[in-house]
Parts: structure tokens; sequence; C-alpha cells
């Protein structure tokens, strides 16, 4: 009996090791196979800077994908594949609109091609020509808005004299592909509110240019407001710490590589902070820094939008009420666009700083009002609750002292 159950055992064993042996490489690949038939039927779909081929694939088991070679411009040639899961193929890289020949090969799994089918194209204005962009002055340096309609990855490129050399050089690249926005340059320590020429243009990932503008711009006079003075003045209904290693004075304590203010998880929004500056500003623009850590940053109590109000004489009673006056609503939007995904640009865009300007707005009438206290109010978080914590590492301020 013992040895019949031995058998079966070595039986078993045997045939689920012969089971699991690996298996030299079968492939499939007629190399005598002649090349597929050609794509029929092809429907041009123009878009700004390229084009849609929508086509009829043969019927051919051999096919493995559909090739697309064109030239975007002289002596630069493109090509483009599709699988053979799919009926059409995106064409783009095309600066100037034209008629252009695009040849559609189809290739199989040997990859032999078939005779071209050759196609005409002619793509619309080019994304990197649809943008727009326009300088303006702001506080220490110059601002170029920009309207990007086809969300194109672009780089925008600004250049001056600084050296005085006789040219101008680039003195940064601002790369995005939002649909509209604004950045600023402001040199190291700002610029004196003298004229700066500058001029810029843009550039897409194919080497196609816009044309270049130049303006004239003078900034306005701003100051980073100092820090040593500022003081905690909580007021009842704030949002206290979640608990005593994350007070408020680690707003303003120039330390951007810590965890700056927690506030407690349960509060709900919107919810408020107060301080006391120790002087009597009027503020222009602010930076605020979230927390870096890859669970919070563009999550939990990262602010999504906020306002600042400032008073000279804030009621002790902590109500928002005539002593507070609104002087910036803010929203911080993440480059790469709705959703959880957070790239690098979402990640870089957040740990140097998120900046905002003060300006003049149906919510703030009067942003550029003397006050002493200020009060950040947390309307909405990443969290998207009803109730959240607040994040906030850092928090600067540039403006003009009074006194």
């Amino acid at each position: 009996m013992k040895s019949k159950i031995l058998y079966t055992v070595i039986f078993l064993v045997s045939v689920i090791w012969t089971g699991c042996k690996e298996e030299g490489r079968i492939d499939f690949i007629d190399m005598s196979a002649p090349a597929p038939g050609q794509v029929k039927d092809v429907v041009v779909i123009n878009r700004p800077g390229g084009a849609v081929l929508k086509y009829t694939l043969p019927e051919d088991r051999n096919l493995l994908y559909v090739r697309a070679e064109y030239e975007i411009k002289p002596g630069v040639i493109r090509e483009t594949k599709s699988s053979f899961y799919k009926d059409s193929l995106v064409l783009e890289g095309f600066g100037v609109p034209d008629t252009y020949n695009v040849k559609l090969f189809s290739v199989g799994k040997n990859e032999k091609e078939s005779a071209p089918v050759v196609v005409q194209i002619n793509p619309t204005t080019a994304p990197v020509q649809l943008a727009t962009k326009r300088f303006r002055d702001t506080f220490g340096g110059v601002a170029i808005d920009f309207e990007n309609p086809e969300k194109a990855s672009l780089a925008i490129v600004l250049m001056a004299d600084t050296a005085n050399l006789g040219y101008k050089s680039e003195l940064i690249t601002y790369y995005t592909s939002m649909p509209k926005g604004t950045f600023t340059y402001r040199g190291v320590d700002g610029l004196d509110p003298v004229e700066h020429e500058f001029s810029m243009y843009i550039r897409d990932r194919w080497g196609n240019y816009s044309d270049t503008v130049t303006a004239t711009v003078t900034p306005w006079f701003e100051e980073f407001i100092p820090k040593v003075t500022w003081r905690d003045y909580t007021l009842p209904g704030d949002i206290p710490p979640v608990n005593a290693s994350y007070p408020i004075t680690r707003i303003w304590d120039e330390e951007y590589g810590v965890d700056g203010f927690h506030g407690m998880e349960t509060q709900m929004l919107p919810h408020t902070l107060t301080w006391d500056l120790g002087r009597t500003v009027k503020l222009s623009r602010l930076k605020y820094w979230p927390r870096g850590h890859a669970d919070d940053r563009w999550k939990r109590g990262h602010a999504k939008v906020f306002e600042i109000w400032g008073s000279t004489s804030p009621n002790p009673s902590g109500e928002m009420d005539d002593s507070w006056i609104p002087l910036g609503r803010f929203e911080c939007v993440k480059p790469s666009g709705p959703g959880t995904q957070i790239t690098q640009e979402d990640i870089a865009f957040a740990d140097a700083g998120i900046e905002f300007e003060f300006g003049v707005t149906d919510f703030a009438p009067n942003p550029f009002t003397p006050v002493r206290y200020i009060r950040f109010r947390t309307i909405s978080t990443y969290a998207n609750a009803s109730f959240s914590t607040v994040h906030i590492v850092e928090l600067s301020f540039w403006g003009e002292i009074v006194n």
C-alpha cells in the first residue's frame, strides 16, 4: 500500500515538473509572408499644427502596425506609428499652415512594408502661433500673461540685455501646458522701478517659434516685509494647531524643509488664522508654501482656495466684521490640471512657493489699504471635504512698509 502511494506521489511530481518546465520561445513570424495590404478609405481631419488620419485596416493576420512618414519642415522627417488595434493615428509638429504629403505604410510582423499610400493634409495654425502673450508692469518686475488655447506643451522665453552688452540674452524659460496663466520675472532681489526693455518668444517641442515681441516695462516699487516683528494674535474661532509641535509661529520661521503650521484635522471650513505683522504695510504679493510630504502636497491640508483679510484694529471677539478688509481671494491651481495625478511639474511648482499678486477685484475693491493684522481664511483644501486641516509651511509678503 505504501509503495503504491509512493509511486503515485512520484508520478504527480513528475507531471507538475514537466508542466512547469520553461518552454522554448515560439514565434509565429513567417519571414516569407508578403507585406500587408495598404490601408484604405483614408479620412483626413486637419487640426492646429497637425492632423488626425482615420483609415480602414487591411484584413491581414501579418499586420503589426501602420507607419506614417512626413516632413514637418524642409529636411526634418518625422514618423508616427499606430498598432493594428487602432484605425487612426495623430500627426503633430507642423509649424506653418500649408499642404503636406504623408506616406502611410502597412508594416507586417516580419517588418515588410506595403507600398505607401500618399495623402495630403493641411494643418491649421500651429498651437505655438495660436498662443498669445503680453507684457505688463508688476511689483518688482515684469509679468507675462499668456493664453494657450490648445493646451500645448510650450516654452516661453524671456530675454533682456541686463549686462549692457548690446544684445539680449535669455533670462528665464517658463514651461507650461496650461490653457492660460501668468508668470513673473523679478531677478534675485527685485528690479529697480525704472524702465527695462524685454523681449519674448514662444517655442514648441518641435522647434517651431512664434514671433518675438518687445516692450518697455517699468516695475512698481515693492519691498520684502520682514518677519522679525510678526507675532501670534490668535482670536476666538481660529483653527488651533493639531498639537504644540505645530504652532502658528512656524508660518514665519523661515524654515522651509519642515512641517510648518498644521491645524486641527476636524475643523469645519471655512476657518481662520490671525497674526500681527508688528507694523503697518501695504501688500503687493505673497508666496504660500504648502507641506512637502508626498501624502500632503496637493492633498489633505494643502489650501485650495483662501482669502487674505487685513485690519488695523480687529474686533477681539474674532468676528469677521467691518474691522476686517478683504485684500484678496486666491486659488492654488495644480499645473497638470484636475485629477489625482501629481506630476514633477506639480511638485516643483509647490516646492518653489506658490505666488499670488494682490489686485483690485470684486471681492477686494481696496487691496492696497494699509493694514497691520492679517487673517488667513481657508475656504477649501485639496481634501475636498467640508472639514479639513490646513498646512502652511511658510508665508511671505511683499509690499510697502508704511510705519
